[in-house]
């Protein structure tokens, strides 16, 4: 069971980075610059809806973005808390490396 629990944890890790590193690069590369030239237009534009808009879209799109690569770095950690957690029942029960 132990050793099951560390196994889980080393998945969860793995996919929790691979999530975070997913959204994030994808958040960096595409969005924040339509993020940057939407904000531009609607500082230089106020009240125009178009631009009003544009800007709601890209701010929502990078915070998904975001929220999807703070997601997968909550899962890497409950991945890593889990490995660790394996690890000490292991070795409180005598069976691990010392």
């Amino acid at each position: 069971m132990l050793r099951r629990a560390h196994l889980l944890g080393i998945v969860l890790a793995a996919i929790g980075l691979a999530v975070m590193l997913a959204f994030g690069g994808f958040a960096v590369q595409h969005v924040s610059g339509d993020f940057g030239k939407a904000r531009l237009l609607h500082e230089r534009n106020p009240g125009n809806a178009m631009y009003d808009a544009q800007y709601f879209v890209a701010a929502s799109g990078l915070a998904l973005l975001t929220g999807g690569a703070v997601a997968g770095g909550l899962l890497a950690l409950n991945g890593l808390t889990l490995m660790l957690l394996g690890r000490l029942a292991e070795r409180a029960e005598g069976g691990g490396r010392r």
